[in-house]
């Protein structure tokens, strides 16, 4: 999975419509061009049918952590460990959400000089990739 990522829809009322949310919910909303670890974005969670977008920050704390300094480690869950690992096994059972974007960025080249290739749909589509939260 990638390390930075995008949203640079412009019109708020067709990305709550596009995910099924109430206008209201991406209240706060702006294009991003490179959402990193740690930064703000919004997760849409499902309850009965319903969906809703609330805010978030990238990066799992745990319910038992002291404190929100390894957020930026915990950006990325292999599907094959998600039950074993005791930092995302009780998210995985009850706190899925997808996490909106329209691409991702991949690095490119030798270390000393890595290029970023933004990916994404060559239509202009939304991505939604997998995640899990913890409140």
């Amino acid at each position: 999975m990638c390390g930075r990522f995008t949203l640079t829809r412009q019109n708020r009322r067709d990305l709550a419509q596009l995910l099924g949310v109430a206008e209201d919910d991406l209240r706060d909303y702006r294009p991003r061009y490179n959402i990193a670890p740690t930064d703000q974005h919004f997760i849409v969670t499902s309850k009965y049918e319903r969906r809703t977008a609330r805010a978030a920050t990238w990066g799992l704390v745990n319910s038992w952590a002291t404190d929100n300094s390894r957020a930026s480690q915990c950006i990325n869950a292999r599907g094959e460990t998600l039950e074993k690992r005791r930092a995302f096994r009780e998210a995985f059972l009850k706190r899925r959400c997808v996490v909106p974007a329209d691409g991702f960025y991949e690095w490119r080249g030798p270390k000393t000089q890595r290029e970023p290739v933004w990916i994404h749909p060559a239509d202009g589509g939304i991505l939604l990739f997998a995640g899990l939260y913890e409140s």
